[in-house]
């Protein structure tokens, strides 16, 4: 490991004073940047990122999440909204596919060996491929219970973690069936 020299030293703590945040308010915002972009940023695809970011700035207005486990606490309860929203375009997906689903045929032309497949019905294509959908579907519709179980007991945490704060009765955790 190399050693800073003072000049570096003096240096980065003249650049330190240039940048960052000044005021009150961006620094309550930006504190928690690396909960944001951290722990949680796998589990959100690039396609869903802006409805996560969404559903997260409604909940933070909601709740006004306090310190570190408050915040992340309404996240988790982001993170499973999301996976609930995961489970119920996975069905849609499917049902639409069952419902109106593609139909076609092979004909032969007369005489030759040649063959055209003729379209009956388009019907609907879904986003992702019909494997994809049925295993969505399957995997998410098995674990709705669970992620729902989960969404609630965040939420329940979070009313107990901010009433202990707000110096109120603190409820005894609701068993989840």
């Amino acid at each position: 490991m190399t050693e800073t020299s003072q000049k570096q030293t003096e240096a980065n703590r003249e650049n330190g004073k240039k940048g960052g945040v000044k005021t009150d308010e961006g620094k309550a915002v930006s504190k928690y940047n690396a909960l944001r972009h951290g722990i949680l940023k796998e589990v959100v695809s690039d396609y869903e990122r802006d409805f996560y970011e969404d559903i997260t700035e409604r909940l933070e207005d909601q709740f006004h999440p306090v310190g570190v486990l408050e915040k992340m606490l309404v996240d988790r309860i982001g993170v499973y909204y999301l996976k609930l929203y995961r489970v119920a375009k996975a069905e849609n997906e499917y049902m639409k596919s069952v419902l109106n689903p593609h139909k076609s045929h092979i004909r032969e032309l007369m005489g030759f060996e040649t063959t055209e497949t003729v379209v009956e019905n388009e019907g609907y294509t879904p986003i992702v491929s019909m494997f994809a959908v049925e295993k969505l579907s399957d995997t998410y519709l098995r674990y709705e219970t669970t992620i729902e179980n989960r969404l609630y007991k965040a939420l329940h945490e979070l009313q107990r973690v901010q009433a202990a704060r707000n110096g109120e009765a603190v409820p005894l955790p609701s068993p989840l069936m």
